[in-house]
């Protein structure tokens, strides 16, 4: 159909101007065109129905389905036209079927015919889709999902529902009071189907609301709700992060200072006392002299099932045996330097030592004789 054709039939391109006949027909129209997107597949008429109905309506084809234009005799003026957009209305419908149902679908000379055939076939299920979308609609949940999403397959639940259950058509206020009605069980739905976790104050404070506002007002507050706790979450987290390296900064720092503190082992490990003849400290640290920590006589009676009780500068013999003679050969008196570990602290701090130093190597008299080395 050229230019001249289409503005013949009072088309501008595509757009329907105000004073078209339902005979007009645009330059871009055939009968295998989909003017919808949903397919007629056996179990969602209800669905497909609405779809082409308002897609025929924008063309103002409507009539040729529901019967408001009727078809003319043959001899009529507008016969010829009636029967194009027939065959037209014909073809979209047959062209919205899926493959496998259009196969059982019989021809139909005229739509209004064609459209009541398929009610009567496709539309006996409804009853059962409708347990089904309630079912559904009971049992969706948040589930940490964003709120866009849940209430994303919360609405799709409901556009179908309506599409089987559709409002009343009435112009009285009763129409008002069902919307209303209809408008305050998808709040509750929605309200029940957040997570009580993040949302569960929110929900209280709109349930007690009176009236209870809409849908629309409370999804708004939900989402705002949502937006503060993600600010929330992420200061959190970038304090955490703040954290972590604080403390680990604080460990190398503490690791540094303890290989600091006891650079004199490395100093001294060459150093003979003149006092008790071993290596590794000088006389003025002798242990023997000096008097042995508390924490060391604690550990050695522990070790040693109570024996020796010598404690501080108030040593005694008793304190002289082997454990005490071997604990002499440690570099300094100052118990501060050497807190009470286990043996495999003592191990450990041995090990971190040497690689803090190097080549240098602990050894000698310290390691070997000490009883954390045994």
């Amino acid at each position: 159909m050229g230019d001249k054709d289409s503005q013949s039939l009072g088309v501008i391109g595509s757009v329907v101007k105000p004073g078209d006949s339902p005979y007009t027909l645009y330059s871009s129209d055939n009968p295998g065109a989909k003017i919808t997107q949903v397919m007629l597949n056996g179990d969602n008429y209800n669905l497909w129905a609405n779809e082409m109905v308002n897609a025929l309506q924008a063309k103002r084809k409507i009539g040729f389905i529901n019967g408001t234009v009727e078809k003319p005799s043959s001899d009529g003026p507008d016969y010829e036209s009636w029967v194009a957009v027939n065959s037209m209305v014909i073809g979209w419908i047959r062209s919205s079927i899926d493959p496998k149902v259009k196969s059982s679908v019989t021809f139909v000379s005229e739509a209004s015919q064609l459209w009541s055939s398929l009610k009567q076939r496709f539309s006996v299920g409804n009853k059962i889709r409708i347990h089904e979308l309630k079912a559904q609609q009971a049992q969706c949940r948040q589930d940490g999902q964003p709120v866009i999403e849940y209430y994303g397959r919360l609405c799709a639940l409901w556009e179908e529902f309506a599409v089987y259950r559709p409002l009343p058509k009435c112009t009285c206020d009763a129409s008002d009071e069902i919307r209303k009605e209809r408008d305050d069980d998808q709040v509750h739905q929605f309200i029940m189907g957040l997570d009580d976790s993040r949302f569960g104050a929110l929900c209280t404070s709109l349930i007690g609301m009176d009236p209870l506002p809409s849908i629309g007002e409370v999804y708004s507050k939900v989402i705002r709700e949502e937006q503060r706790l993600n600010a929330s979450r992420t200061r959190e987290q970038q304090q955490d992060a703040v954290g972590f390296v604080t403390r680990q900064t604080e460990l190398v720092s503490l690791d540094n200072s303890i290989v600091k503190n006891d650079s004199s082992i490395l100093r001294n490990r060459n150093a003979v006392c003149s006092h008790c003849g071993r290596n590794g400290h000088e006389k003025k640290d002798c242990w023997q002299l000096v008097g042995f920590p508390e924490w060391w006589t604690e550990r050695s009676e522990r070790n040693k099932g109570g024996g020796g009780s010598g404690r501080g500068r108030g040593c005694s013999a008793q304190g002289r045996g082997r454990g005490f003679t071997a604990a002499a050969h440690a570099t300094s008196s100052n118990s501060s330097f050497f807190p009470e570990f286990t043996q495999d602290q003592w191990k450990s701090l041995a090990q971190m030592i040497n690689e803090k130093s190097g080549s240098d190597k602990l050894s000698g008299p310290f390691l070997e004789d000490s009883d954390w080395n045994r």
